[in-house]
Formats: C-alpha cells, sequence, structure tokens
C-alpha cells in the first residue's frame, strides 16, 4: 500500500484550529485524498511572543523543535498558520531540510499582482510585521525596491480582546470599520488581512480587493506536495 504524503499543520491559536483551519483541510483532503494532516498546537508560542514583542531567540528554537519532531514522524511538509511566528521560520529554514511553508506567503504573489500600493490590518501587534517581511521579499523577487512599494499598517488591538471574550460581531465591527476608514484615507490596491482568525471576518465591502489567509496557504501546500 502506497503510503500517504504528511502534511503538519502548527497551530497557535484554538480558534484558527476550528473555525479557521478544519473547514479549509476539509476541502484539501477532497482534492487530495493522497495526503494526510497531522496537527500540533501550542497557544504559548504566540503569548510568549507578544509579550516580548517580537519572536524571541527562545521562542525560534521552540518553533525548530516542533519542525523537527514533525520531520521525525515522517512529515512531507509543515504549514505554519501563525502569522506572527513567520520570522522564526527564517531561523527554522537553517537548521532543518524539512520543507515548511508560512501561512503569509502565497497571499503576497497575490497582492503584488494586484498592484504596489498595500494596505495591511492585523489585530494582533506582531503580526503586521510578519507580513511586511514576505512581502518585501517577493516584491524583490520581482526586482522591486522598497521606494517602489506604498505600505499603509493599522492595529485594530479591540479587536483582538473582542475575539477574545466571544464577541465575534464586535470583533467584526472594529474591522470592518479600520478596513472603511483604509480605503478612505489611502490610496491602495489591496488591504490584506495580517492574521489568520481574521479570515471568516463579516465586512462591509471597502471597495479595495480584500484578501485573507487560509485557502491559498493550503492550495500552495497541494502544489508543494505534489512538485
Amino acid at each position: 500500500m502506497t503510503r500517504k504524503k504528511r502534511l503538519f499543520l502548527l497551530h497557535t491559536m484554538p480558534f484558527v484550529l476550528n473555525e479557521i483551519s478544519a473547514p479549509l483541510e476539509k476541502q484539501f483532503l477532497a482534492a487530495h485524498p493522497d495526503v494526510e494532516i497531522q496537527t500540533m498546537l501550542d497557544t504559548s508560542l504566540l503569548a510568549d511572543t507578544m509579550a516580548a514583542g517580537k519572536v524571541t531567540p527562545v521562542t525560534a528554537n521552540r518553533l525548530l523543535g516542533y519542525v523537527q519532531a514533525a520531520e521525525r514522524a515522517g512529515a512531507d511538509l509543515l504549514l505554519l498558520t501563525c502569522t506572527s511566528m513567520g520570522e522564526g521560520m527564517t531561523h527554522v529554514r537553517e537548521f532543518s531540510s524539512l520543507p515548511t511553508l508560512c501561512i503569509t506567503e502565497p497571499m503576497m504573489k497575490q497582492a503584488l499582482d494586484l498592484g504596489t500600493r498595500v494596505g495591511i490590518i492585523g489585530t494582533v501587534p506582531t503580526s503586521p510585521a510578519q507580513i511586511i517581511a514576505p512581502l518585501m521579499a517577493e516584491a524583490g523577487r520581482r526586482g522591486l525596491t522598497a521606494d517602489d512599494l506604498t505600505i499603509v499598517v493599522e492595529v485594530v488591538e479591540a479587536a483582538f480582546q473582542a475575539r477574545g471574550r466571544g464577541d465575534t460581531p464586535e470583533h467584526d465591527r472594529l474591522v470592518s470599520a479600520a478596513l472603511a476608514e483604509m480605503a478612505a484615507e489611502h490610496e491602495i490596491d489591496s488591504i490584506l488581512f495580517a492574521q489568520a482568525s481574521m479570515t471568516n471576518t463579516v465586512f462591509e465591502d471597502p471597495g479595495v480587493p480584500v484578501l485573507t489567509l487560509g485557502a491559498s496557504a493550503f492550495e500552495a501546500a497541494g502544489e508543494m506536495l505534489a512538485g
């Protein structure tokens, strides 16, 4: 019997695992019956990163530990679903041969296909920087420099707090208001949600394409596993 390929998902928020990832996993497995999914969850990775305001060397080493554990368990690819942990993958990739994918990376291509004026909205202070880094990397691959890009950032911490206490309507209202304000005040080609936890946000159309994390990452994972 042919062994199925193994996709490992590393989450830092139960909400993302249950509300965002689970439906996408179902669609993914239907399209890729030769793949099985294994899941890892550690909420302290995000908590410690938020407390420090960045991914510390200690946290990056812990992230590496998860990747190494996945590799020992027979993983063919690991998908990190937490944007705030993205910079830690630079460290991981120096010390692990396991193919890895950050949830942010596929969305960068979509954004720059729409134009070089990009808005970013997050609800966690550490998330936007983890969007900007892969955005700049993708821009570099296209021969663009920082001077060629216009990046506008807004963090709506009150929305994260609302999500934490289970008030999804308030979370969505605050994010929707931020979208409308950004689109009205800045000439931008797209607005990116900086976290997977924002994927299911219900919002009014701001008149600018809004890109969310999730589906594009699973699509990219399928392509990597098939390659």
